[in-house]
């Protein structure tokens, strides 16, 4: 009985301690988009991304040829959908972006280039949730197609 005891107040405990620190956090920063997340939130943010995706994607490989065709079709579909966040180049500096948190990604940074054409495709197809990358209802196709342009953009706009 006694070790039931020591259970219950370690768990309340701890509960109230959590509750505590969230408060804190959210009363001296809150939730607004202003402020830069912290190292530890990018962190976390792009754990529960990875853990998000399912394994069974990661493996997918582009059915699609990026030939010139599908790369200025890709083109299209990112100037309708993706340049307004992203910009043309794939920078993520838009006045659009600028006020995003967590922030843009560079879709030519090497963390994003190392994603697989799976993961590419999965995050195109049903967004991340909790940023500003909506899913999208486009064709397959043209998904796979934007994964291969995205794959083009550093060679097509290198980095200073």
């Amino acid at each position: 009985m006694r070790t039931w005891k020591v259970v219950v107040v370690t768990t309340v405990s701890i509960a109230i301690l959590v509750l505590i620190v969230t408060y804190q956090f959210l009363a001296s920063e809150g939730l607004n988009a202003r402020h830069k997340p912290s190292n530890f939130e990018y962190a976390i943010a792009n754990r529960a991304l990875g853990i998000s995706i399912p394994s069974s994607a990661w493996t997918l490989k582009s059915p699609i040829d990026q030939t010139p065709d599908a790369t200025a079709e890709a083109k299209k579909r990112f100037t309708e959908h993706c340049a307004v966040c992203h910009a043309e180049d794939g920078s993520g500096k838009t006045k659009t972006a600028a006020g995003m948190s967590p922030e843009v990604p560079d879709l030519r940074a090497d963390h994003i280039q190392k994603l697989t054409d799976g993961e590419l495709f999965y995050i195109i197809k049903n967004g991340v949730r909790f940023t500003g990358m909506p899913a999208w209802d486009l064709p397959d196709d043209d998904d796979w197609k934007l994964v291969g342009l995205i794959r083009e953009l550093p060679k097509l706009y290198p980095t200073k």
